[in-house]
This record gives C-alpha cells, sequence and structure tokens, in this order.
C-alpha cells in the first residue's frame, strides 16, 4: 500500500531538552500553536506522536493482510496450487503497552477545541476501519481453516479478500486525511519545540531529505508498469536528493558534537547515501525493463525506514 503521507516525530528527549531553553513561543503564521507555551507544545507533541505510533503500527498490519488476501484470490483464481492455501498463516499482532499517559483516543487539552474534535472523531474512525478489517480476515481465516472453499468453488473466499483490499483503501485514505492534520498541527508546534535547540539546523535537515527521500518514491510508483512517464522527472528527483545529500552530510558538526550526536548525525547520512546507491541501481534497471516492481518500491521503502530508524536514534 501506498505511503502518501509521512510524518516523523522530533523526539522526546530533544523536546526535554528544548523545553528548559526557552518556554515561550513567537507569533507564526499558525498562531493557534505557535504562541502557546514550550509546555504545551511538548503536549501536543506527544500527542501527534502517539497518533503517528498507532497509525504506523495498524498500518504495517493492514499491509500484512492485503499481502494475504491477495495471495488468497491467486491461488483461489487458479494459479497456484490449492494446497498451499494451508500456508497462509493469520499475521500476528504483538501487543504494545504504553506508559504514557497520553494516548491517540483522547486528545490533549493544549489542542484547540476544533483540532481536538477532529481527533477524536478521526481518530475513532480510523480505530473503526482498523477493527473491521481484522473482523473481516477472521472471517477468511475460518473458511480457509474449515476448507469451504471446496464446497463454493471460493466464491466467498474471493468475496473476502475483495472486502478486505476495499476495505483497507478506506483505511489508508483515512490515514492520509489523519496525518495531513498531524503534520500540520505538529508543524506548528515544533517552532517553538526547535526556537532555541542548538540540533535544530540538523533536525530541519534530516526531516527535509526524509520527505523528499519519500517524495521520490511516490513518483516512481507513478510511473509502475510505464517507467518512461516518469524517468526524467524522476532524474531531475534524484539529482536533487544527491546534491541535498552532499550538502546537509557536510554541515558544520560543531554544535552535532557538543550533544553527542555527530556519530549518528552521520549514519544518518550514510544510510542516505546507501538508498541513493539503491535507488540509480533499481532506476537504471526500471528503464532497461519499462517498469519499476513492487519488490523494488518496497525495498526503496524500506531503506527509507532506515533512514527514519537513524533520525529517531539521533533524536533520543
Amino acid at each position: 500500500m501506498k505511503k502518501a503521507i509521512l510524518y516523523i516525530p522530533i523526539g522526546i528527549a530533544l523536546m526535554a531538552t528544548s523545553m528548559s531553553c526557552n518556554d515561550t513561543g513567537k507569533k507564526g503564521g499558525n498562531s493557534a500553536y505557535e504562541e502557546k507555551s514550550a509546555s504545551a507544545a511538548n503536549q501536543v507533541i506527544e500527542y501527534t506522536n502517539a497518533i503517528v505510533d498507532l497509525s504506523n503500527k495498524n498500518s504495517d498490519y493492514v499491509v500484512r493482510l492485503v499481502k494475504n488476501a491477495d495471495r488468497v484470490e491467486e491461488i483461489l483464481k487458479g494459479k497456484s496450487n490449492p494446497v498451499f492455501l494451508g500456508s497462509i498463516i493469520k499475521p500476528v499482532m504483538i501487543p504494545t503497552f504504553n506508559h504514557n499517559k497520553i494516548s491517540a483516543d483522547k486528545p490533549v487539552e493544549a489542542l484547540n477545541k476544533e483540532d481536538q474534535a477532529f481527533f477524536k472523531e478521526k481518530v475513532a474512525g480510523f480505530t473503526s476501519s482498523f477493527d473491521k478489517l481484522k473482523a473481516t480476515y477472521a472471517k477468511l481465516d475460518d473458511y480457509l481453516k474449515a476448507q469451504d472453499y471446496k464446497d463454493d468453488k471460493g466464491e466467498k473466499g474471493l468475496a473476502l479478500a475483495d472486502s478486505i483490499r476495499s476495505d483497507a483503501q478506506s483505511f489508508f485514505d483515512q490515514k492520509v486525511v489523519l496525518m495531513k492534520r498531524v503534520n500540520e498541527v505538529a508543524d506548528a508546534s515544533e517552532v517553538i519545540i526547535l526556537k532555541d535547540s542548538p540540533l535544530k539546523d540538523y533536525i530541519i535537515a534530516m526531516k527535509a531529505d526524509m520527505q523528499a527521500v519519500r517524495n521520490y518514491i511516490d513518483l516512481l510508483e507513478k510511473g509502475g508498469d510505464d517507467f518512461g512517464k516518469v524517468s526524467a522527472q524522476a532524474q531531475t528527483a534524484y539529482d536533487a536528493l544527491e546534491k541535498d545529500q552532499a550538502a546537509h552530510a557536510a554541515i558544520d558538526q560543531k554544535n552535532a558534537e557538543k550533544e553527542s550526536k555527530a556519530s549518528s548525525y552521520k549514519s544518518f547520512y550514510d544510510s542516505f547515501h546507501d538508498f541513493l546507491l539503491m535507488a540509480k541501481r533499481i532506476t537504471r534497471d526500471a528503464k532497461d525493463k519499462g517498469a519499476i516492481t513492487e519488490s523494488d518500491l518496497e525495498s526503496l521503502d524500506n531503506s527509507l525506514d532506515t533512514m527514519i530508524g537513524r533520525y529517531n536514534n539521533f533524536t533520543k
């Protein structure tokens, strides 16, 4: 499934450090949040981080459900031996324990009233969509375990697989709406959190680079089976990524060294460099074949995930 919106939290430890520098914000374009104190901004960021955690956990699980549904459809349509249906295992979702008082289903008071109402409604709807998907997949799982496809020639199984894909699309559409507002609210609050942070320039550079990488992967995905239609744009975007990687990796490390962050900053840009090498290989192959594969896109997504992990290490 396409990851249309990228949001990266700035890190709880960094927020605590920044709050000690200054507890006042300055008026900006989104004064509803930029005029709040740093403690209120901190509360907003922690809340948006909780939504991001919920979204990432649920999204990863939904992707696994859809992959299984696609596999079921492939087999039921006769493209593989039905015996392989027995090897399709229901994905396990490992429960997580939230030791923080802030949770995604309870908007914090630091949000304005309009956003409190928005998040209460949208998070509830997002969670409901996820629960619906799990319930539909449970029916498919029972169907496979009972081998009911032997009675109806796969009719119900195909219908359930189709429902899972349709519900998953609705789930990700809701995610786009939810995360768009998360970005808007969090960005305004981060102006306060980062205002006097010695790590501000590094964080701004890394976040900009991760968003640019996300946009680049989305562009490649648009090419799909006809890579030629985005080839020129992709090359221009790649050149810009390469230029930014070199420039941002060379930013003065004095402040990073003072905060013992220089090595993790270097690690981030090493992973960005690795992404560029992979992208160059993949797009070269795509030009030769005329198409870019789902496997290639997944590899690029995984490489971006590595960058995100390195960023998270930097902001701890």
